[in-house]
């Protein structure tokens, strides 16, 4: 991956990957095995649904799934839901209470 190339060579520290789950479904797929290879060097996971970029509640990617693996991986840095929200944003925010920890 390029970017794991970059950072290796910049060699800071605090330089980590964003992982665009919905980015990596559309062009390389097998997101939980990506996850799981690439947490050490993940600072930000942002999510969508795949493929209409929506609310992380339908499309192709299991969320649930998604978020349990990062739950039991331990991971514990920032999440983002970045989506196209239908309607105004807080009536689009039904999955947000089944994946709080």
């Amino acid at each position: 991956m390029q970017a794991v190339s970059v950072i290796d060579r910049v060699g800071a520290d605090n330089l980590k990957l964003l992982f665009d789950c919905y980015h990596v479904q559309l062009m390389e797929g097998d997101v939980s095995h990506r996850i799981e290879a690439l947490l050490p060097r993940i600072g930000h996971i942002q999510f969508a649904s795949v493929p209409d970029r929506g609310p992380p509640d339908r499309g192709e990617l299991r969320y649930e799934h998604v978020f349990d693996l990062i739950d039991r991986l331990g991971y514990d840095r920032p999440l983002g839901a970045e989506y196209r929200p239908r309607g105004p944003t807080a009536k689009t925010l039904g999955w947000l209470p089944r994946h709080r920890g």
